[in-house]
């Protein structure tokens, strides 16, 4: 009986850290003049629990998502940046989140021969206060009450080719969240968001730690338009983030930093102050996915 019992816990353990199926596709070069979409969509919690893709991720990207990690915190060859892959993967009913972060790894592991160590390091970060002259932030309408019994209409659709406003940014439709980063100028909008959500965005743009410190409670929407830098795009935000992101190549142009931007646009400001984070190290990993 003892036996039997552990057979069939270990049958479903296997079950539960696997995908039943996965594809991994190298990402076709982005056609000349267009912006690149990036994104991360499906996965428990998300509107569609059973299928997980991804678009243009490079193997850094991957590797953040799969250990929940911000860019700071990964020290993986710099080509990780520059491969990029398609992925489409089924995932078993009933799979939790942290199941599901399981799966990603031993994908990583398994088709990129992913080889890590974890170890500890000092380095600058930042805190989100209030400007001396207040936040300029709108307040969400409060969520009005939902019918279950009521087909959710559809909502607003991400752009698949942005217009650019005569300020030389691109736009975003209202009610959209996610990123767009074209020519060198990029615009973030966020819907129904909290100051926790703002600071870990903002330290994907900055590539540092940001905590919160603004006391401020409350849910806003608000966007936030900057002059990107010419290094790497940084990674999307986690799977299961709403929203998209489009990423074009960056060039020379002029216009507010993430940091004016910040205190400018939004009344806040980002201080400087030294933490102490933990870090993965890649030891080893392939370029191209094995067969499965």
């Amino acid at each position: 009986m003892k036996l039997l019992l552990f057979l069939a816990i270990t049958a479903a353990y296997g079950q539960s850290v696997n995908f039943e199926v996965v594809s991994i596709k190298p990402a076709p070069p982005p056609e000349p003049g267009r912006g690149m979409r990036v994104g991360v969509n499906g996965g428990p919690g998300s509107k569609d629990p059973g299928r997980w893709t991804c678009e243009n991720l490079s193997l850094s990207n991957l590797v953040s998502n799969a250990f929940e990690l911000r860019p700071y915190q990964l020290n993986a060859p710099d080509w990780s940046n520059n491969a990029r892959f398609n992925i489409n993967a089924k995932i078993p009913e009933g799979t939790t989140k942290e199941q599901f972060r399981q799966m990603m790894q031993n994908m990583l592991i398994e088709r990129f021969g992913l080889k890590f160590h974890r170890e500890q390091k000092e380095m600058q970060g930042y805190e989100l206060v209030v400007g001396k002259n207040g936040p300029k932030l709108k307040e969400s309408e409060p969520e009005k009450p939902k019918d279950p019994n009521a087909e959710a209409p559809p909502g607003p659709s991400f752009p698949q080719r942005p217009a650019i406003g005569k300020d030389g940014f691109p736009e975003m439709p209202a009610g959209v969240q996610g990123t767009i980063m074209m020519n060198g100028r990029a615009r973030q909008q966020w819907v129904r968001a909290g100051m926790d959500n703002l600071a870990t965005n903002l330290s994907f743009q900055v590539g540092k730690p940001v905590s919160d410190g603004t006391a401020l409670k409350g849910k806003y929407d608000f966007a936030l338009f900057w002059v990107t830098s010419n290094g790497p795009p940084p990674p999307p935000p986690p799977s299961g983030a709403a929203g998209g992101d489009i990423i074009a190549a960056a060039s020379d142009v002029s216009g507010p930093t993430i940091f004016s931007a910040v205190q400018e646009q939004l009344g806040l400001r980002l201080e400087a102050k030294k933490v102490t984070i933990d870090i993965l190290i890649v030891d080893h990993l392939e370029k191209s996915a094995s067969e499965n």
